[in-house]
């Protein structure tokens, strides 16, 4: 039993390590088997960032190489230019996408006999923003602290805090995370110690994306 390695045919290429282990410990907890070397399980790669992601050379690489691509990225303020974006790419490497994303998440087919490409927009293929969106989704409804947290976070702001507005939802997850029995979790971690819940109905459509995208 080992988990997915580099040479793997399936690859999820993701922004970076919040990404890989969000994802990697979300499916855990919804009974994704890692380890279990008799399926073909994808090695989960972070990019380094959006810009190393969307990398021409890099993508036409990956759609030659795998028999399952899939890719999650932020939607950030414009998920249709995002969208767009991404179109115009894979055109160019002759593996057109859809006009419009799928709500739950878009699969087709890739440019190799039989192969698939899936992909996914944080945080749910519609709406603007990143995993910090799909993260807050997960903080257990009726949590008293929680708003506590944003409050606190916008009032950090106002006091002249150096947070960036545009990370206001990062700062107070992060805050929320600080005041748990063990403070400070990164988002994975967090989702293996159940701190953050794992069954929002974004959450469950992410699943079912990458099921469909990798089995």
């Amino acid at each position: 039993m080992s988990r997915p390695l580099p040479k793997s045919p399936y690859r999820l290429m993701v922004e970076g390590p919040d990404d890989q282990y969000t994802i990697i410990n979300l499916l855990r907890r919804h009974g994704y088997d890692w380890e279990n070397d008799r399926i073909i399980r994808p090695y989960v790669e972070p990019a380094g960032g959006i810009e190393k992601l969307l990398v021409k050379a890099t993508l036409s690489t990956a759609l030659k190489t795998y028999d399952r691509l899939g890719l999650v990225l932020d939607a950030d303020l414009s998920p249709p230019h995002r969208w767009q974006q991404l179109r115009d790419l894979f055109r160019e490497l002759g593996a057109p996408l859809p006009a419009t994303p799928s709500p739950d998440g878009t699969v087709t087919e890739g440019i190799r006999p039989n192969s698939r490409v899936g992909i996914w927009l944080m945080p749910d293929n519609s709406q603007p923003g990143r995993v910090e969106e799909f993260i807050e989704k997960l903080i257990p409804q009726g949590d008293t602290v929680w708003p506590h947290a944003q409050a606190t976070t916008t009032q950090a702001l106002a006091l002249g805090a150096r947070l960036n507005p545009r990370d206001h939802l990062k700062g107070a997850i992060h805050a929320w995370l600080a005041w748990q029995r063990d403070p400070g979790l990164p988002f994975g971690t967090a989702l293996t110690t159940e701190v953050l819940g794992h069954d929002s109905p974004e959450a469950l459509r992410f699943v079912g994306w990458f099921r469909q995208c990798f089995t």
